[in-house]
């Protein structure tokens, strides 16, 4: 029976855990190696499932609140119009939104709190050195030299994961897609209700409501090989990145001056094979299953991974036996996301592509993940 869980890394799949676990009265610790403990990005979606997941951790109200709700994608033309709609399906109820989507910063916040009630501690500034998995129980070292023992440890830390390093080798990497990504926070037109996918000769760009107030155009470049940039050229380099598209792209593209509103990223892929555990210590989360942002399903599979690893371990069940059914719950959902999702962004590189279907392969996927965990 697990008494007591380290989780490496206190992002979305960390928080997420640690307040479920402490929910089903298992002890919960987390390690963050940042030490002001926030988050860098503008927005993030967040797809029925992903809501079906926090309304089970408490946090669905309070996530709501905060957000901006729709039931629909619209894939445009470059010119914003519109030539294809999904309608997403609705998972929580008539009086909550199928999907929506929420500023990074505002959903951190609304998870650091939650732990903090749950009681869950959180060592800042700290990361794990080394670990030895002597059967019955895991022996820490961590980075500020003190040490410990769990009945469990969960590598959380991201799409570059130290504890996939550890278990795995230095080889087991996520893959550069061939895209990038930028993000720009700018006002929400009244009539912008939903997120919209523009598809223009070279690029995709789009817009997607965060609030009352605000929305967030994100432009996905085809960029064979990524290279930094300085900060003080991003609104440049983004405004003529988008100068081939119209519509609410183009009427917000020349707002774009600030560049602390711009996050500009690679996008990386990875579908770790299974099992993501070696003895007492598992991945979850984008150390696991690193996904590009087409289809805006990896915070939700990081949730789902939580609530279901939470819900396992608090069967007080065998450890080996928890495992084994976390993976055969979990693989195929999360590597059919991946997948597709990598998919979509080959044929936004090629749209000649033989039987391109991007809006089809969008509209299945979610008819998938709509399915209980």
């Amino acid at each position: 029976m697990v008494k007591n869980v380290l989780i490496v890394g206190g992002g979305i799949a960390g928080m997420t855990l640690a307040i479920q676990l402490k929910r089903a009265g298992i002890n919960a610790e987390i390690v963050e190696l940042s030490t002001d403990w926030t988050v860098i990005g503008v927005g993030i979606s967040m797809q029925g499932p992903a809501l079906r997941a926090l309304g089970t951790i408490g946090v669905l109200d309070q996530v709501i609140d905060k957000g901006f709700g729709y039931s629909f994608f619209n894939a445009c033309d470059a010119d914003g119009n519109i030539t294809g709609t999904v309608d997403l399906p609705s998972l929580n109820g008539p009086d909550r939104p199928a999907t929506m989507a929420i500023m990074r910063q505002e959903l951190h916040e609304v998870l650091k709190q939650a732990v903090a009630e749950g009681g869950a501690p959180a060592q800042l500034g700290v990361t794990v050195d080394a670990l030895d998995d002597v059967g019955g129980h895991v022996d820490v070292e961590f980075s500020d030299g003190s040490a410990g023992s769990y009945d469990l440890v969960v590598g959380a830390d991201g799409a570059h994961s130290k504890i996939r390093e550890m278990l795995f080798g230095p080889d087991c990497t996520a893959d550069y897609t061939g895209q990038a990504v930028w993000r720009v926070t700018v006002p929400r037109p009244p009539d912008v209700l939903g997120r919209q996918s523009y598809f223009g000769a070279r690029n995709k760009a789009g817009v997607n409501p965060v609030s009352q107030d605000r929305m967030y155009i994100y432009l996905v470049q085809n960029l064979p090989e990524w290279t930094r940039l300085a900060d003080d050229r991003l609104p440049v380099i983004l405004r003529h990145l988008l100068a081939e598209f119209g519509g609410h792209v183009g009427r917000a593209r020349d707002r774009i001056a600030d560049p602390r509103d711009i996050v500009y990223r690679p996008i990386y892929s990875l579908i770790l094979p299974p099992p993501w555990y070696r003895g007492r210590v598992l991945l979850i989360g984008d150390a696991a299953h690193t996904t590009t942002p087409q289809m805006g399903s990896g915070a939700g599979l990081a949730i789902e991974d939580s609530v279901v690893l939470a819900e396992l371990l608090g069967s007080g069940r065998p450890i080996a036996d928890v495992l084994e059914d976390f993976m055969t719950r979990r693989y195929e959902r999360c590597r059919m996301t991946v997948e597709n999702s990598r998919q979509l962004g080959e044929w936004e590189k090629d749209a000649a592509a033989p039987n391109a279907d991007p809006v089809g392969l969008f509209d299945k996927s979610i008819r998938i993940l709509a399915q209980p965990i």
